[in-house]
């Protein structure tokens, strides 16, 4: 009975507040990272609905895109997750900061100070202006490469060795301990391979290898691969920031059932050449003999010790369970991967890769 109160409520209010069409300066948000791939597509998809944006970029100059799109809609501000006056002054007035903000290459040190030291640094400064909630992106990467099957949200993290992994585990304890702490509400969104216009691995990337005739792969293709379409993540972002049962929780999310890469990149090259099943069907072992080869000659912590774990991305058959996001908040992924590869048509016709 209460849990269909509480849903009730929410419903109720999200129909009024829907309803109403109206904004104050309370309703603003915080979006970090706007000037990157996740972070501008949610920018944009907010300000498209009237949602007052403040963008956090430090640099002015890579986020002309979003005035180009939005104009006045979006207000940029110029600032950096390892300078604490600068976050408080953009958080300043805002009820939801959405973090999008990561570094995702370069050495440990360096993903350190971006998402750990910068998570903690952010949600101090949220807490101090009185934010109301945090959305937090973290990733399926905090899970490592060691399970297999079906993982689910309550799984211990084991991110090994990778940088990313680790700093990005690291920054989801600083979440939840201040969050606690300072009484700020939050949520933390596990994303898989996002893809889709302006992602530069997920699509342009995928999408070079796709044109290939025939595709190379080690293997069949028969492995999974832990993708979702950024509208989708921009979605379910929102749906965090407003539904009471997501406060205090960890989400997945990517397509459930899991996509084959074989399927995955079949339907790039489908786009590309209108043939989606060409595969050239290398060993596996020869792919593990050349990664420990480079893992053996690497120094600690490179991207030369994660070549086995690389390797072992591409072949294992591990699905994210999305169940918890289909129980606790009624939602689930609506773009499928045809439509939304499909989507990165016009994109990738503007960066001469499609005619």
């Amino acid at each position: 009975m209460l849990e269909s109160q509480i849903g009730l409520r929410y419903l109720v209010s999200f129909a009024i507040t829907a309803s109403l069409n109206m904004t104050s300066d309370r309703d603003r948000v915080l979006v970090t990272g706007a000037s990157g791939f996740l972070g501008g597509a949610l920018a944009l998809r907010l300000s498209a609905r009237d949602v007052p944006v403040r963008a956090l970029v430090r640099s002015a100059a890579r986020a002309a895109f979003l005035l180009e799109a939005a104009g006045s809609t979006i207000e940029i501000v110029q600032g950096d997750l390892l300078d604490p006056t600068s976050l408080a002054a953009a958080a300043k007035d805002c009820a939801v900061v959405y973090h999008c903000a990561a570094a995702t290459q370069g050495t440990l040190k360096h993903q350190q100070q971006g998402n750990t030291v910068g998570t903690r640094n952010l949600m101090q400064a949220a807490a101090d202006v009185g934010v109301q909630r945090v959305v937090h992106v973290s990733t399926v990467a905090v899970y490592g490469m060691l399970y297999e099957g079906t993982v689910t949200e309550d799984k211990t993290h084991a991110p090994g060795s990778d940088p990313y992994g680790l700093t990005k585990s690291a920054a989801e304890a600083a979440v939840r301990e201040i969050g606690a702490a300072r009484k700020l509400d939050y949520a933390i969104i596990r994303p898989g391979m996002i893809f889709g216009p302006r992602s530069h691995m997920w699509t342009e990337v995928a999408f070079r290898l796709a044109r290939l005739k025939p595709i190379p792969w080690f293997g069949n293709g028969g492995g999974f691969v832990p993708c979702i379409y950024a509208d989708d993540v921009v979605d379910m972002m929102q749906v965090l920031a407003e539904h009471p049962r997501a406060v205090g929780e960890a989400f997945n999310c990517t397509y459930d059932p899991a996509i084959t890469w074989r399927a995955f990149l079949g339907e790039y090259a489908r786009l590309a050449r209108g043939v989606n099943d060409d595969f050239l069907e290398l060993p596996p072992w020869l792919l593990y003999t050349l990664a420990g080869m480079g893992m053996m000659f690497s120094p600690p912590y490179s991207m030369g010790r994660l070549l086995p774990d690389y390797a072992r991305f591409t072949q294992r058959r591990v699905q994210f369970s999305m169940a918890k996001a289909r129980d606790l908040l009624g939602w689930q992924p609506r773009v499928g991967l045809a439509e939304g590869v499909a989507a990165c048509a016009d994109w990738l016709r503007a960066q001469g890769l499609l005619a």
